[in-house]
């Protein structure tokens, strides 16, 4: 109305057009603001049950709510925010990227990735040689043998009742096997600058807090090791977010040159997974005897972090998204999550992998004492996760297995919580950030929750029984160690001495 009462005033139209824009940009702001906050709200509340005291088991009281509102898949084992994530991303790239029809200024590497992506799709695939052959690779064949090997798994290894989608397989096999022409198109559709930047920042910080507390509170490790562990941080090598390479046409168009000698056939899948596999085992051939590169060895859509020993790097890869990563907006939650598992990453080089120095070499630069008050710290860790007991599996957690974890786990959520006051303190002269609107909670408890949250995970007996016996983790329930034994989490919820979530002077501390 505003405009047709200007007319073709000039100067007035555009002051008008002018106003307009800024209350039209002011409401999508306010929007986007309100989006966000529903968001998060919905995100923290609907997880948590509150009829659990946090004192006395964070962990239900954490996930108490997602638990009973996400019932494990008749395709899985178990079920949490890392699976959940992880079909996110897949579901991307396989109705926006793979699927769709390829064109003339694609990139081969693309294209043969579509192809490869197609011809997984195709069903009808027959004539299969020995059984070892078979069985190794059965999960590239026809739901005839699918379903022999789901009466298999479900007896034996992970209690599952139904298959998991063929196109999810696929979208896997393709991602693991052309690691960098899935991720240019993952790169190129969904990922954001800013995000990278923010990344190293916080990564940054939680290099400092590491370093701070060996330098301030670690009294069992002398003097010359600890100058070396530092040296061993500095060095520390994180990998954010995708490599500058996968942008650059050429190298993937040239540098890649394994790729183009294979002729991918739609209607022959086996054959297509066959030539994949010896182009792989050729490439990793071709690194025998040559120095170990500090380059990349994840796609930008794996939905996990590493540490890599061998090249002193952390990889968090693909979870530069909710509820692992909130961008600018909610520090607190973005430390509590996607923070801690940068801490536990860098914590791992100070693990088992103590015997690799700042280079990477298999090198023992600790002194005999500083290896003899390491593994006194870590068998209270040992004992105090020897003693939790999980119903699911009917088993209690095996200490020594899941120890490196443990260590990490520890470390992980006391270097976030530092670096995040410390982000306070800089960035907000220490001042709080505002308090999330109808939410009870402050920012510190927000840290712990969003930690906690994204460890959210419920198994199968069969799955849990496996996890038990043969996985290095310790169950997702028991995110309470680190937290138990952290005096800052019970500063936090002001619990007592004598509640579950207070060991008290039974804490145990490595890093």
């Amino acid at each position: 109305m505003e405009l047709e009462h200007l007319g073709g005033g000039g100067v007035k139209t555009e002051r008008g057009v002018g106003r307009l824009y800024k209350i039209a940009l002011a409401m999508c702001v306010c929007l986007c603001a309100a989006l966000l906050l529903g968001l998060i709200l919905g995100s923290i509340l609907s997880k948590l049950d509150r009829t659990v005291n946090p004192c006395e088991d964070f962990y239900t009281f954490s996930c108490g709510g997602w638990l009973k509102e996400n019932p494990i898949p008749e395709d899985s084992s178990s079920h949490g925010i890392y699976p959940w994530l992880r079909q996110h991303v897949d579901i991307k790239l396989k109705t926006e990227l793979l699927e769709a029809p390829s064109h003339a200024k694609e990139l081969e590497a693309v294209t043969k990735a579509k192809i490869l992506y197609r011809s997984c799709m195709n069903e009808t695939i027959a004539n299969y040689i020995q059984w070892r052959t078979v069985f190794s690779k059965i999960t590239t064949l026809s739901r005839r043998f699918l379903y022999r090997y789901l009466d298999f798994a479900r007896q034996v290894i992970s209690g599952t009742t139904s298959l998991t989608p063929r196109w999810d397989k696929c979208v896997n096999y393709v991602e693991n096997s052309l690691v960098y022409a899935t991720g240019r198109l993952f790169v190129d559709a969904h990922f954001q600058e800013d995000k990278k930047h923010m990344m190293e920042e916080l990564i940054e910080g939680i290099r400092w807090a590491f370093i701070d507390m060996l330098e301030k509170e670690n009294d069992w490790m002398d003097e010359q090791t600890k100058q070396r562990a530092v040296e061993k941080a500095h060095a520390v090598l994180a990998k954010v977010g995708y490599p500058e390479f996968i942008l650059n046409d050429t190298y993937l168009s040239e540098d890649i040159k394994e790729l183009f000698q294979l002729e991918f056939n739609e209607k022959d899948y086996y054959g297509n997974v066959m030539q994949t596999l010896k182009m792989i085992a050729k490439s990793d051939v071709s690194w025998l005897r040559k120095s170990v590169p500090r380059t990349w060895f994840t796609n930008p859509t794996t939905v996990n972090a590493f540490y890599s020993s061998s090249t002193n790097q952390i990889f968090p890869a693909g979870e530069l998204q909710k509820p692992f990563f909130w961008g600018k907006e909610y520090p607190s939650l973005s430390y509590g999550a996607i923070g801690v598992i940068v801490g536990h990453e860098l914590t791992h080089g100070f693990d088992n992998n103590r015997k690799y120095d700042k280079n990477g070499n298999l090198d023992q630069w600790w002194s005999e004492s500083s290896v003899t008050a390491f593994n006194e710290k870590t068998q209270c860790m040992i004992d105090q996760y020897n003693d939790y007991y999980w119903e699911e599996a009917g088993l209690n957690v095996r200490g020594k297995r899941t120890l490196a974890e443990n260590i990490a786990d520890n470390g992980g959520v006391r270097e976030a919580f530092r670096a995040y006051r410390r982000w306070v303190d800089n960035s907000r002269g220490g001042v709080e950030e505002p308090l999330l609107p109808g939410v009870d909670l402050n920012n510190n408890q927000l840290f712990f929750l969003s930690y906690a949250h994204v460890r959210c995970n419920s198994y199968r007996p069969e799955a849990a029984r496996e996890q038990i016996q043969s996985g290095a983790h310790s169950p997702p329930k028991y995110v309470i160690g680190a937290m138990s034994n952290y005096e800052e989490f019970r500063k936090t919820f002001n619990c007592p001495q004598s509640s579950v979530m207070n060991r008290g002077a039974q804490s145990c501390r490595v890093w």
